[in-house]
């Protein structure tokens, strides 16, 4: 029988993930674990506040070398013998596990999420995987409030529903491995007020980019074709179209964004989220 001390309870995108740990050295697993997660822990392994549906049960475990063990991101069993591949790979499993729980219940984008501290404005920065998320969270994030390096969670009502992972960050000897590292270690800290969507940003970042970002309005069709590609669970939602236009229509409609370093984006950052609350 799993005790309580096997297990690492999380509460991401708004729901509760119990990471059941097994294999080698657990403690010194769960432990790791732990310190990653560190935002995204919930007290012991009852349900959060506001949660009725039972958590959803992934498991990792250290394996000796001689186990190799096939993986693909929809696996809920994650085994390895590299601890940095098995952390990466058990971010996404937990990813793609909590995005199917929440299709249909959420508008996500594939984006960046940073709020204010003390209102909860909260932009989204939308960009595909591997193009700058992670290096805006750690840029512009200390001294606001950490929402997702990840997937942006839109509720109907305009709240921002959080996935406080770890930040998936590049090694210096890139191999395809990515370091989960904890988002205290960069200064990153979870929102206290509620969380609400702002506005919108759609990155693009071109290396060499010369002078300050360029920034461009986008028509609703426009935003839609942008933005469409990074959203899941999007054909799983009802009238997935006129939701994201009303998004856009009382956050003020997106923006694309052209830039080189991710510190150039702070007065894009700011203007979205010193707005006012239109929900």
């Amino acid at each position: 029988m799993t005790s309580a001390a096997d297990i690492v309870p999380l509460h991401v995108l708004g729901t509760d993930v119990d990471v059941r740990v097994t294999g080698q050295e657990p403690e010194e697993l769960a432990r790791v674990l732990r310190e990653r997660w560190h935002l995204a822990l919930r007290e012991g392994t009852g349900p959060a506040a506001g949660t009725t549906a039972p958590p959803l049960v992934v498991e990792a475990g250290v394996v000796p070398e001689d186990r190799p063990e096939p993986w693909e991101r929809r696996d809920t069993v994650v085994h390895d013998r590299d601890l940095p591949r098995l952390l990466q790979r058990l971010t996404q499993s937990i990813t793609h596990a909590v995005i199917t729980a929440r299709a249909g219940e959420l508008l996500m984008l594939h984006a960046a999420g940073l709020a204010d501290p003390l209102t909860g404005a909260t932009a989204a920065f939308v960009a595909p995987g591997n193009t700058g998320k992670t290096t805006l969270c750690r840029a512009l994030g200390p001294g606001r409030a950490y929402v997702s390096d990840e997937t942006v969670g839109i509720g109907r009502d305009g709240t921002v529903v959080p996935y406080l992972k770890p930040l998936s960050t590049r090694r210096p000897d890139w191999s395809g491995t990515k370091d989960e590292q904890p988002p205290g270690t960069a200064g990153l800290t979870a929102p206290v007020a509620a969380p609400w969507l702002a506005g919108v940003v759609v990155l693009r970042r071109e290396v060499g980019h010369p002078g300050p970002p360029r920034v461009e309005q986008l028509d609703v069709l426009d935003a839609v074709l942008a933005l469409t590609p990074e959203s899941s669970g999007f054909m799983r939602t009802e009238g997935p179209l006129r939701w994201l236009a009303d998004v856009l229509e009382r956050t003020g409609g997106a923006q694309r964004v052209v830039y080189a370093e991710a510190a150039s984006l702070e007065p894009v950052a700011a203007e979205i989220l010193g707005r006012g609350d239109p929900w």
